[in-house]
């Protein structure tokens, strides 16, 4: 199994070290199919973005509020016991150095927003 299959399996099980090296490697794919990212230092005044089911988002080392337009989406940050579920409506200030990470649950539609 890859790093990009297990990270979206199993992440909530893993330990600390465990995820940072899942994160390391997705980042590093972020090129591959079901992953994108945006470039380092990339000013976001707003950006919106669709994911299809599964794909996942590596968010920029930025301040940004990330917003779920539609769908659903999982998002998980390096370091923080909690994972979080985004729907409709709901939005999540990420922070520089967060090490973010973005999973579509379902097809979704996102905007991400510079603070």
């Amino acid at each position: 199994m890859d790093a990009t299959a297990y990270l979206a399996s199993s992440l909530i099980c893993q330990s600390q070290e465990k995820r940072r090296s899942l994160f390391a490697a997705v980042a590093m794919r972020a090129d591959a199919d079901n992953a994108t990212e945006f470039p380092v230092g990339m000013h976001l005044p707003s950006v919106e973005r669709t994911l299809a089911k599964n794909q996942m988002l590596a968010l920029p080392d930025e301040n940004l509020t990330l917003v779920c337009l539609s769908g659903e989406l999982w998002l998980t940050r390096d370091g923080d016991r909690e994972d979080y579920i985004l729907g409709p409506g709901r939005s999540f200030a990420v922070r520089r150095g967060d090490d973010a990470i973005v999973q579509a649950l379902r097809a979704s539609r996102v905007r991400l927003a510079s603070t």
